[in-house]
């Protein structure tokens, strides 16, 4: 009986090791799920932005896949406002059983830090559950701008100070906060002009009415393909699969441009780490699908996928990375 009692722990032991590491953290004793199954009921998914934008997008793509998984309703429930603090404070302080989620970008750590009193802290009021996918910003002049690569920027704008002007699709947005790092890191004095928005920026850009803006990928691949406007630079550490031929500031020569934007999935800091587990583990599973891969590409997404311990390390660090350069520059909301 002894020696029965061996080998069944060894074959205990052997079918723990097989399982992956993400489903790992689902092996919970019956206890942490004494509140009942879940979902047991609607899920709400929130996106802090308005409908039709790529966030929306990436959202109602989770929504549908998790709907299927589940069985039961995953619907998505656009709350913009604030740079997106409004509907991330919903969450933020919704109940924590993991029937209202957060879906939102970089902005979340970044928009905390633009407010005296901001309502929330997205580190401690919410956690972390998967990095979703990443992209790339593009650092793009107008066709008239006598600079073919960045370094023929750099040295026409400081032969030319207080000249030159560049745009970002909003005060304190990623936009801006890359510009003024860049301005810092060349030694460049340029004027920042805000805009509501990728559209009119981008209408300005291609007017002429701004020499250079900071604009998505997908903004700038086909305006660069027909030479209206030059692609000089990407952020991130890579460079972009869309725009291949247009190097990262690093390659460039221009450091502290290497952050990586990122969209994320988050659940109210205290939501039980069996339902944390169970939302990263069903949705990483739909970042592998074939078809959502594909559509999130034709939007200049890259999806990717991590554990909820990895990503909460991006989160914490990205929260003090860009607090310090909105802090910096003195770039406030309020």
């Amino acid at each position: 009986m002894q020696e029965n009692r061996r080998s069944a722990l060894r074959r205990l032991g052997a079918g723990l090791l097989a399982v992956s590491a993400a489903a790992a953290g689902m092996l919970t004793s019956g206890a942490a799920w004494a509140q009942g199954e879940f979902p047991s009921k609607t899920v709400r998914l929130v996106v802090p932005y308005p409908a039709g934008g790529a966030t929306d997008v990436l959202a109602r793509a989770i929504a549908d896949g998790l709907g299927k998984a589940w069985k039961r309703p995953v619907v998505v429930e656009n709350r913009p406002g604030a740079s997106s603090m409004i509907g991330s404070e919903v969450v933020a302080r919704a109940g924590a059983d993991g029937h209202t989620a957060l879906l939102t970008i970089t902005t979340l750590v970044q928009a905390p830090s633009l407010y005296a009193k901001p309502p929330f802290d997205p580190v401690k009021d919410l956690v972390a559950v998967s990095e979703l996918a990443t992209t790339n910003l593009v650092f793009a002049v107008h066709s008239s701008v006598p600079a073919n690569n960045l370094k023929e920027f750099i040295e026409l704008v400081r032969s030319r100070p207080k000249q030159f002007s560049y745009g970002s699709y909003g005060t304190g947005s990623s936009g801006h906060l890359y510009g003024e790092i860049f301005k810092e890191s060349a030694k460049l004095d340029m004027v920042h002009v805000s805009y509501k928005g990728e559209a009119p920026e981008l209408n300005d850009l291609l007017g002429g009415q701004v020499p250079a803006a900071i604009i998505s990928v997908m903004g700038a691949k086909p305006h660069n393909a027909t030479g209206r406007l030059r692609a000089l630079a990407v952020t991130g550490g890579g460079r972009s699969p869309h725009l291949p031929d247009v190097p990262t500031f690093r390659e460039a020569g221009v450091a502290g441009m290497d952050g990586q934007g990122w969209f994320g999935l988050f659940l109210p800091a205290a939501t039980p780490r069996p339902i944390v587990d169970k939302f990263s583990v069903d949705v990483n599973r739909i970042l592998a699908q074939p078809d959502v891969r594909k559509r999130m590409n034709d939007l200049g997404i890259v999806l990717t996928g991590s554990t909820p311990d990895a990503f909460a390390q991006v989160v914490q660090a990205d929260y003090v990375r860009w607090g310090k350069v909105i802090r910096t520059n003195n770039i406030r909301l309020d």
